[in-house]
């Protein structure tokens, strides 16, 4: 699994893709593909759930959306039920819990985590990401979600950056 990014950089693609209805006309529009990636790159910093506000876009992307709302609200609906299956526990398997992590980081390091709110975004990507978006704020891949583990040591990393 690739390392989780610690330094600002570009949200990873989409994944898996979506399934969108298309003109042949919209497949390479420019400005389809610009509101796009514009959009795209706003979803992790926003505090509330940005794709609620895909549905109120104007102009091409808009009317794309608004095309593929039933195909975009299942494929939605799928990410959020893949979120909520990495967060269940599997028989016989007892999942890293960050409180554990945040004690045995300040047994090691003698430095004792602050207490502290997180509010994290989980983006819909295949590899493994991780951005903060400010103090409070992070952005994580599903697929970095998924290794408890590194997204947990992405968490504590995080924290004793933001108090160092």
């Amino acid at each position: 699994m690739p390392s989780a990014t610690r330094t600002r950089s570009a949200c990873p693609p989409v994944d898996p893709p979506v399934a969108l209805a298309l003109l042949p006309e919209e497949r390479d529009d420019p400005v389809i593909a610009g509101q796009w990636r514009a959009w795209w790159e706003r979803v992790p910093a926003s505090p509330t759930h940005e794709s609620r506000i895909a549905l109120d876009l104007d102009g091409p992307l808009g009317t794309v959306i608004h095309r593929n709302s039933t195909t975009l609200l299942a494929w939605s609906s799928a990410r959020k039920r893949d979120l909520a299956q990495l967060s269940r526990p599997t028989a016989g398997h007892r999942r890293p819990l960050l409180a554990d992590a945040i004690r045995d980081h300040s047994r090691r390091t003698g430095f004792r985590v602050a207490e502290f709110h997180l509010t994290v975004t989980a983006i819909p990507a295949g590899v493994a990401w991780f951005q903060p978006i400010d103090g409070d704020v992070i952005a994580a891949s599903i697929e970095l979600i998924r290794d408890r583990s590194a997204h947990t040591a992405a968490i504590v990393d995080h924290l004793g950056r933001r108090q160092g």
